[in-house]
């Protein structure tokens, strides 16, 4: 290319750029307009990276200002934030008891298992913890292993260290300048966090907008909401979206989440699951063991399913011994772990009805819609149920993937 056609392209580039296009080709090369060429290149990435993750945030903000659902808004940060913040987890923990102890109310990461589980509980005189409380700064904890040396009592992290994390970069949640939580962001790996004032700053104001719709709901449930209004509100949800029998969600609950799960992802440009579970041989249970007997199987199985699901898994029963679980966003791999989680949770153990014990094992149908087309609650519902037929086919106690194609 002559230098006048390299001076042009660059020009061009240099427009499109600042009007927010990045598709274009730079020219590049060893000369001194060459080199320029790649200066522009590695610009244009990082402005991308940049308005990209300003975007991410800015969805944030929305949800946080249109969503109560914290939950919901969680798993909306630890989808979107792969490519702009190292972690391999992220949690969530609130200061509870005025104070008095930190209690883990959700995390997510990309490895079982999870020594931390939700509901974890740590009195804030763990010493590790008073380290985090007292500053109320952003810390940094580089090789996990240094600071287990330092803090070696420590319970929070004992179980952080166990589950093979090295590194994290913890947030503190901060209403009236006050410390009501933290955000963690985990990594495997040492140092990941070390120098990187970008992404220190990224997890601030994420750190920050959680921080709002908290004290958002806290102020909703402290005015709108008295502890009787409570327990009457959730006896109500309770049996208008669970299984009376098994304590699942029911039928048309489950659908809905469906429903709404599938148009999430469209708008989110990802991949979602669904698995069809169903008890195998439940005639016969009920046959020879009676139906009081088939019943507490039911609710057995019911049970490890919910024991062994993640927080942003959903489980309900679809009819009869059918169970139906929502797995969102997941690739393939991912799908079939957690159908096998499912599968292991049931026949790992017998069941102990009023007389006996009940070896029980369950068959799974895995559906996995990614594009548009296949985003299809009608369409999923019968793939899966198809790899449920063929796992009742091929011998039970299996899983059996569908073809979308």
């Amino acid at each position: 290319m002559k230098k006048n056609d390299q001076i042009r392209a660059l020009l061009r580039a240099t427009e499109a750029m600042s009007q927010g296009n990045f598709a274009f080709d730079i020219p590049t090369g060893d000369d001194e307009i060459g080199q320029l060429g790649k200066s522009l290149e590695k610009l244009s990435n990082y402005l991308q990276k940049q308005l990209e993750r300003n975007q991410s945030l800015y969805r944030i903000m929305v949800e946080c200002n249109h969503n109560l659902h914290l939950i919901d808004v969680l798993n909306h940060i630890y989808e979107s934030f792969q490519d702009h913040l190292p972690y391999d987890r992220i949690s969530l923990a609130l200061l509870e008891n005025e104070g008095s102890k930190l209690k883990l109310h959700w995390s997510r990461a990309k490895y079982d298992p999870l020594i931390l589980n939700t509901g974890l509980t740590i009195p804030t005189t763990d010493s590790s913890l008073l380290a985090i409380i007292n500053p109320g700064d952003m810390l940094i904890i580089d090789d996990l292993n240094v600071h287990l040396q330092k803090y070696s009592r420590s319970r929070l992290t004992q179980a952080i260290f166990s589950e093979g994390i090295r590194s994290c970069l913890i947030c503190p949640l901060l209403a009236d300048s006050k410390p009501i939580g933290f955000i963690f962001f985990s990594s495997r790996m040492k140092n990941v966090y070390q120098g990187l004032h970008l992404h220190q700053d990224l997890a601030l104001q994420i750190a920050s907008q959680l921080s709002v719709l908290i004290e958002k709901n806290q102020l909703y449930r402290g005015v709108k909401l008295n502890k009787q209004l409570k327990a009457q509100k959730k006896s109500l949800e309770q049996r208008v979206t669970h299984d009376a029998l098994t304590g699942l969600l029911n039928r048309p609950a489950i659908f809905d989440i469906l429903h709404r799960q599938i148009q999430r992802a469209k708008r989110g440009g990802y991949g979602i699951s669904i698995i069809m579970i169903d008890i195998d041989h439940f005639k016969i249970i009920n046959d020879t063991y009676g139906h009081l007997a088939g019943d507490a199987v039911l609710c057995e199985i019911a049970n490890r399913l919910s024991q062994s699901a993640r927080s942003h898994e959903y489980i309900g029963r679809y009819g009869g011994e059918e169970f139906l679980a929502i797995i969102s966003p997941y690739n393939q791999d991912g799908a079939l772990r957690v159908a096998e989680r499912f599968r292991n949770a049931v026949a790992g153990k017998e069941i102990h009805t009023k007389e006996t014990f009940v070896s029980v094992t369950i068959s799974l149908g895995v559906a996995i819609g990614t594009e548009a087309e296949t985003l299809d609650e009608q369409l999923l519902l019968k793939k899966a149920d198809e790899a449920l037929y063929q796992a009742k086919h091929k011998g039970r106690n299996r899983v059996e993937l569908a073809n979308l194609q």
